[in-house]
């Protein structure tokens, strides 16, 4: 989905950058937890709250990334439950072929788990790409919360 900009916006530089780069940073500003504790989720909802009303840019795709943010803390949720239901059901198996059986499903869910950890990780990149060509950065799998 690409937008137009209007002269309004080409003239705004949050951060004093482009409006492209300001937007591929929200996107980056994800990974920022794996540093500081909940700075990726701070960080990239306060630089859309900053600029959403100058720009409709930013605006657009602080929308997608707090979409994407609530969609992955959900998906995380369940998959906590998940896991924590079949190692309950791994320590409290006393027959063999039970656990085995288990045991099967825990080594399946933990593949999945990683799968959505590289998913989460190529989804930003992609979108933030996105944003940095002039795109709205968009995270596929997405729920919609805010339009």
């Amino acid at each position: 989905m690409l937008l137009d900009q209007d002269s309004r916006e080409e003239d705004i530089r949050p951060w004093n950058m482009d409006i492209n780069s300001f937007c591929m940073l929200m996107h980056l500003s994800q990974f920022a937890s794996s540093v500081f504790p909940l700075a990726g989720i701070i960080m990239p909802i306060l630089m859309w709250q900053q600029f959403k009303k100058q720009s409709t840019i930013v605006d657009e795709n602080g929308k997608q990334l707090v979409n994407f943010m609530l969609t992955s803390v959900i998906t995380g949720i369940v998959s906590a439950i998940v896991i924590a239901v079949i190692a309950l059901g791994l320590f409290a198996n006393t027959r063999a072929e039970q656990s085995g059986f288990t045991l099967l499903w825990a080594i399946v869910i933990l593949f999945l788990v990683i799968g959505l950890g590289i998913a989460y990780v190529i989804f930003i990149i992609r979108a933030a790409i996105q944003s940095y060509n002039g795109n709205i950065g968009t995270y596929p799998l997405t729920i919609k919360f805010i339009r």
